[in-house]
């Protein structure tokens, strides 16, 4: 199989929220759906193409019609972390939305009202030297 990988990316067209919580990832979505109006299901795990013994749970929701999705993605599996640098991070929310800094605040501030979440930020993806780790493969098998 030939593997294709990106070098660079002009524009980045996403977000990421970092979220500490010590709930289970399906927990924070039935949380996130209650307080958001949204409706995450389980998707296929994530699995990195260069660590692909690496499986990380993912849920996504998605709105085509407004052109949104949000991924919610855990930071570790069983044999490591998504973004090892980042241990302290629980759980990343990707958020490809093109009315972002419009509902950002108002979005932030219903996820903080969420016990279960300890702290939330946006996290600055300038931080990481690759985007790989919030690129999905979800093309069909």
């Amino acid at each position: 199989m030939k593997l294709l990988t990106i070098d660079y990316l002009e524009e980045v067209d996403f977000f990421v929220l970092a979220i500490n919580s010590h709930i289970k990832g399906y927990k924070l979505c039935w949380e996130l759906n209650k307080k958001l109006n949204l409706n995450f299901i389980k998707n296929k795990y994530h699995k990195l193409e260069e660590k692909r013994q690496l499986e990380f749970s993912r849920f996504t929701t998605k709105n085509t019609d407004l052109e949104l999705q949000y991924d919610l993605i855990s930071n570790y599996s069983k044999k490591g972390y998504l973004l090892p640098k980042h241990k302290n991070i629980d759980y990343f929310l990707k958020i490809q939305n093109p009315f972002w800094e419009k509902e950002k605040k108002d979005f932030i501030e219903k996820m903080q009202q969420i016990p279960e979440i300890l702290l939330i930020f946006e996290f600055d993806l300038n931080r990481i030297n690759s985007l790989t780790p919030f690129i999905f493969n979800d093309k069909k098998d």
